[in-house]
């Protein structure tokens, strides 16, 4: 993949976090957002009690305020989890 690594991209940079925690792949173990923030000690979306497994059925149900407010604490805990990254474990 062209630009994968930071050392590589000019201009704009795209970090893919998943690729910086596992190292390129060093690692065995693939984590999700779940993992890598209980990890780091950031509040999961996922201790809201709804998982991207449930989505599905919010939508089926109209709860779309429920959606919107698990995506938003995707967001939050991604940034998060950058922050971390970028302070600690950016090399």
């Amino acid at each position: 993949m062209s630009n994968r690594y930071l050392s590589s991209q000019r201009g704009p940079r795209h970090i893919d976090l998943q690729d910086q925690f596992m190292f390129y792949g060093a690692m065995r173990r693939k984590g999700g957002l779940h993992l890598w923030c209980r990890t780091f000690g950031i509040k999961s979306p996922k201790a809201e009690g709804i998982s991207g497994d449930d989505v599905q059925g919010l939508f089926k149900q109209g709860d779309v305020e429920a959606i919107a407010k698990y995506n938003a604490g995707d967001l939050v805990a991604t940034k998060q989890l950058f922050e971390y990254w970028n302070t600690y474990l950016r090399f």
